[in-house]
């Protein structure tokens, strides 16, 4: 895709309603209090009705912590709804960022990648160039910036569903620049093909900057 394409991409009306959706669960750090507290309980209560514990423990004490894991996903999704609204209200534009492969496992295919979300968005010969330097850094590098871009990129890795980290702007000449993980091997087959035959380059709404979801109307 050119600059052009998107660019017109990014004030597409239907692109910017589908993005906010996908991009709003997180942007409330808040909403992992309930979820951590109800996925916890939930689990508690599957251990103990199919472990044969409720006698030990008591139906009143299960029947409470049934209610209290309850209240928490019923949170999780006010909180969650309170975020899709505001950010529906502040997002003018969707954010496509042209974002390529660095390191990655070819097995389960999940790869680090990076994307810049300002105004070099759009650039794919500085994403070329900012790789270029990654692949450059000595192993046995002294350099303290360097040890910590190689730590970004180490290989135990497979965390797919992570937030991206933005990578130090001494490094990237000033211009933001996220590392992020993602999960290639869930796109179709043609899509994974397109995106080898483009140098390991693919596109990304970046709404949320720390969670840009893989643009899948390039594929069509």
């Amino acid at each position: 895709m050119d600059t052009t394409q998107l660019s017109k991409l990014e004030h597409d009306s239907t692109i910017i309603k589908k993005y906010i959706k996908s991009s709003a669960f997180g942007k409330n750090k808040v909403v992992y209090l309930p979820l951590v507290i109800g996925i916890g309980l939930l689990c508690f209560l599957t251990l103990a009705i199919f472990g044969g514990l409720i006698e030990t423990i008591g139906i009143g004490v299960i029947t409470v912590l049934s209610a209290i894991a309850v209240i928490c996903f019923v949170m999780v999704a006010v909180i969650n709804r309170s975020a899709h609204k505001k950010l529906s209200q502040e997002t003018k534009m969707a954010p496509v960022c042209i974002a390529k492969k660095v390191y990655g496992n070819d097995k389960q295919h999940v790869y680090y990648c990076i994307y810049s979300t300002g105004e070099k968005r759009h650039e794919s010969s500085f994403i070329d160039a900012i790789t270029a330097k990654i692949f450059a850094i000595p192993t046995n590098t002294d350099d303290k910036i360097e040890k910590e871009i190689l730590d970004f990129f180490r290989p135990d890795f497979i965390k797919p569903g992570e937030f991206a980290k933005k990578l130090p702007l001494a490094f990237t000449d000033g211009v933001e620049v996220w590392r992020r993980q993602f999960a290639l091997g869930t796109l179709p087959k043609n899509a994974q093909r397109q995106i080898e035959e483009n140098g390991g380059e693919f596109c990304v709404v970046a709404i949320s900057p720390e969670n840009p979801r893989i643009l899948t109307e390039q594929f069509s």
